[in-house]
């Protein structure tokens, strides 16, 4: 099984550089398992996002949601945003 490379947009690197170091190992945790399989990894909370095509997904972790793009011919996943359940969706 091939492992999926990560592509982050500069406003989720922020993100994640202001978390507690609790919650940056718990989303370093998660981001590997989603490098395995980003469409139904049995660890992750992963849904398809509707109204956005076929290739963008949902990660929630915690309080958080990860919105994620799969480009399958180059192995990769952009993590385009992050941020709480209430802001991440608008």
């Amino acid at each position: 099984m091939a492992v999926y490379k990560l592509k982050i947009h500069k406003h989720v690197k922020k993100f994640l550089l202001g978390l507690t170091p609790d919650w940056r190992t718990r989303f370093h945790e998660k981001l590997e398992a989603l490098r395995k399989d980003p469409y139904r990894h049995p660890q992750l909370d992963i849904k398809p996002m509707q109204g956005t095509g076929k290739s963008v997904y949902r990660l929630r972790i915690g309080q958080y949601r990860l919105i994620y793009q799969i480009n399958e011919n180059e192995l990769l996943i952009y993590l385009m945003t992050v941020g709480s359940r209430g802001d991440v969706y608008k």
